[in-house]
């Protein structure tokens, strides 16, 4: 297959009642569930509902503003059944409207979205008081609850026939305010899900847990894309819920026998912070974490080691292997750049001579060498391969800076753009084909 909507409509034909993901509340308890066929048909009445209530057309791009949940998934793949294109967006803190809603207008600006889509919650919390002093609704696209969805099936579901074409944005925010896009290719989502797949050995049979924002990068490729390409069951938690249990996504592990488990270097904080006391309770209350294979932190900035190590240590007590603890890094311009799995769960920094690549080659020497540059710290690196960029979109002249380079040989490091560090471009978005 080439495109995820052939993938969902294949498993809800022959394995209908395969679990596909299952999200947990504050309490630990099952609060939602979806199997491949429930998935579908919530799918098909997404898709109804952008094209007889938004009357949308193909290519037409819809912005997603849900909390991290079920809603999301099947918002995602309506999309995808009605060949429209999803961005996926942080919805405003209700405790924070006047500095968070305008990271989502933006977004909504500069995707050039046709509608959005959002919960009955958020549309109320859309058209509050708070919210129109901040940012005009007005002015905003047709929003469209979900919580109402129509009960008959569309038409026809869209069939895309081009696996160059636009698939979704990945829109996030920089540490530095900068807000940067990227196009993803029906091409490239099939790479990226395969490699996931291949590394972390991914098979119906397998369960994953996941504690991460699903909004861009890795934590939205985990959550939404990766179960549907490869039939193993996610355990959905989000971080919010950490913040008034801490224990949830530890205990969940512990209690679900889960052998593989990804978080965010956010709820591995909360974890040291509001647990560091309580391991013996912990321990008493039958939590046992020696069963887990790889704990991997899904990140996009620089090694917390001393984060790492301090988590490995208060919970070596209750089973963790210390081994088991990795980073996969993630850069925002190139989702893939890199990923830490199971079959190599030590992280090591390989440290490479800079003057050999402004020549286009990589010559790996050892540490504290003069010009060595470690590529764990590097963050501009992409491969040249389904997954990279072809450029950053915007001004002709800008895109004339960039020079590909070519393959390596012999070596599995690959590089094709660099990106300067003094950009002025506030806005920019990436082409991943």
């Amino acid at each position: 297959f080439l495109f995820l909507s052939e993938i969902l409509q294949w498993r809800a034909q022959t394995t209908p009642d395969h679990v596909l993901y299952t999200l947990l509340s504050s309490r630990g308890a099952v609060s939602n569930s979806l199997t491949c066929l429930q998935l579908h048909k919530r799918a098909e009445r997404v898709a109804a509902l952008l094209m007889e209530r938004g009357g949308l057309q193909e290519g037409d791009h819809v912005a997603l503003v849900y909390p991290p949940g079920i809603d999301l998934i099947a918002a995602f793949y309506g999309c995808l059944y009605a060949g429209c294109v999803p961005i996926t967006v942080r919805p405003p803190h209700p405790q924070n409207i006047s500095t968070t809603l305008p990271t989502v207008k933006m977004i909504v600006e500069v995707s050039h979205s046709s509608c959005v889509m959002t919960t009955a919650v958020i549309c109320k919390l859309l058209r509050s008081k708070e919210a129109m002093a901040t940012v005009d609704i007005r002015n905003w696209p047709p929003v469209l609850d979900t919580d109402d969805l129509p009960k008959k099936k569309p038409p026809a579901l869209y069939k895309p026939t081009n696996p160059d074409g636009l698939a979704y944005l990945d829109f996030s925010v920089s540490t530095t305010g900068m807000l940067a896009g990227v196009q993803m290719s029906h091409n490239a989502v099939g790479a990226f899900c395969r490699s996931v797949k291949l590394q972390c050995e991914l098979y119906p049979s397998r369960e994953v847990a996941i504690c991460l924002d699903p909004y861009c990068g890795l934590g939205f490729v985990l959550w939404c894309l990766c179960s549907v390409y490869s039939g193993h069951q996610s355990i959905l938690i989000p971080p919010v819920e950490l913040e008034s249990n801490p224990a949830l996504w530890l205990l969940a592990v512990s209690q679900l026998r889960v052998r593989d488990t990804f978080c965010s270097y956010s709820v591995m904080e909360l974890c040291t912070k509001g647990l560091g006391l309580q391991t013996e309770a912990l321990k008493a209350r039958g939590l046992d974490l020696s069963r887990v294979r790889a704990c991997v932190v899904v990140a996009e900035e620089r090694p917390r080691m001393a984060l790492t190590h301090s988590f490995s240590k208060l919970f070596k007590d209750l089973g963790l292997h210390p081994r088991s603890v990795s980073t996969a890094f993630g850069c925002r311009v190139n989702l893939a750049i890199c990923l830490q799995g199971t079959s190599g769960p030590d992280p090591t920094t390989v440290y490479v001579d800079m003057r050999a690549l402004r020549h286009d080659r990589v010559r790996l020497v050892e540490r504290g060498s003069p010009h060595s540059l470690p590529l764990m710290e590097s963050g501009k690196i992409h491969e040249t391969d389904p997954r990279s960029s072809a450029g950053f979109s915007g001004t002709a002249s800008h895109n004339k800076q960039l020079k590909p380079s070519s393959r390596s040989s012999g070596c599995s490091f690959i590089f094709s753009y660099f990106r300067s560090e003094n950009e002025s471009n506030q806005q920019s978005v990436t082409t991943v084909a």
